[in-house]
């Protein structure tokens, strides 16, 4: 049996009829990575706690992707100018989610904002906005900019003896980059994996859980042209596996 993979969505208003109900979404390259991975997606839309946590014991492992920023309260700080699009009901759900699948040790790959989310959930912060935070670093919303979730805006440096570095059986990876805000503090338990060329934390692991990674890039729009950043999706799937 196939396992369960669950992935985080985000609320989507069409402009062009704000009057239609938001949508719970997510891009399809999430699903499609998982699926070539050898798992089968569900996507979790925003639901009361009892509910969640019903979907949740069904599920065998969690991907926490990309999207808003995350109310900075959360991590004790006021938001400033540049953080926006908070959403506190997403932030609730994943918080839950995030919570239960590190205690229950389920497999999770967390992206972007679920990266960052991963970080805070265990006490960490971040900075709010990396130009006005750290004026030096390269631009971290290249692929933004370019309109191309494919290009390759700088390489990874990995530690040498982390979950990334052994499952992708290197100590560099091509990465895009589509973010404003970075890890600043690093939260309890977590282990920096990778950084970029300007020294920014790009990915956290977790080394008392079985597989909980993280990467602040977008893996999934890499995955069919990159075959280590299949890989990840592939052992992830792997470990969820092994839940049966």
């Amino acid at each position: 049996m196939k396992p369960l993979i669950g992935i985080t969505t985000g609320e989507i208003v069409n402009e062009a009829e704000p009057w239609v109900s938001a949508v719970y979404g997510q891009k399809h390259d999430y699903s499609d990575a998982i699926l070539a991975a050898g798992g089968v997606p569900v996507f979790i839309p925003f639901m009361p706690e009892n509910e969640l946590k019903e979907l949740y014991s069904r599920l065998d492992g969690i991907v926490f992707a990309g999207g808003n920023d995350i109310n900075p309260q959360l991590y004790g700080e006021t938001p400033v100018p540049q953080t926006k699009d908070i959403s506190d009901e997403r932030d609730r759900v994943e918080s839950l989610l995030m919570r239960w699948t590190l205690a229950d040790d389920k497999p999770l790959l967390a992206i972007c904002r679920g990266f960052q989310l991963f970080n805070v959930v265990l006490g960490g912060s971040l900075y709010q906005d990396i130009p006005t935070d750290l004026p030096d670093a390269n631009d971290h919303e290249l692929t933004a900019h370019k309109k191309d979730y494919t290009l390759i805006a700088h390489r990874l440096q990995l530690e040498p003896d982390t979950h990334l570095a052994r499952i992708t059986s290197s100590l560099q990876l091509d990465a895009n980059s589509r973010h404003h805000q970075a890890i600043k503090t690093v939260g309890e338990g977590l282990r920096v994996s990778a950084r970029s060329e300007d020294g920014v934390i790009e990915g956290l692991e977790h080394s008392q859980k079985t597989f909980a990674v993280g990467v602040q890039c977008h893996p999934e729009s890499l995955a069919p042209l990159d075959e280590k950043w299949a890989h990840v999706f592939k052992t992830f799937v792997e470990h969820a596996t092994k839940l049966y």
